[in-house]
């Protein structure tokens, strides 16, 4: 079984380096400074265009340094506090459009559970809305 490098804890990090991302974006850069970031000899471009969440936030980020680069601002003083408002955009850029996506399916699965035969919304709410079990971890 291949080893599996992009888990739920790396996918984050793999998001924050492109929120980081200044320079020229390419997959094969991306997937060298990730490899060097997660501490791997090397990840392919092909292992990280298989996760979806991670072709829309390198689409965005692309087309945001490309919209900076046509917009720079010349003075030097302001170039770090640039940076993080570049890459805290980006961040609000990527978690908005997750953001809809996910409010999408959940419309469209209580949708989808309204037409099921059989089904008894009310009870279907309460199970839902039951609070998480107790985990004791000790």
């Amino acid at each position: 079984m291949p080893k599996q490098i992009i888990t739920q804890k790396t996918l984050q990090v793999a998001l924050h380096e492109l929120d980081n991302w200044s320079g020229k974006l390419t997959w094969n850069r991306y997937a060298e400074q990730l490899a060097k970031v997660l501490g791997e000899d090397t990840i392919s471009r092909h292992t990280l265009i298989s996760y979806k969440v991670l072709v829309e936030a390198f689409r965005e980020r692309k087309a945001s340094l490309k919209e900076a680069k046509n917009s720079d601002a010349p003075d030097i003083t302001l170039e770090f506090a640039k940076k993080q408002i570049d890459m805290l955009e980006a961040k609000v850029r990527r978690l908005e459009s997750q953001n809809e996506k996910l409010l999408e399916q959940f419309v469209r699965w209580q949708h989808n559970a309204y037409m099921m035969p059989k089904v008894d919304m009310k009870l279907l709410n309460q199970q839902l809305d039951k609070p998480l079990p107790q985990v004791n971890r000790r």
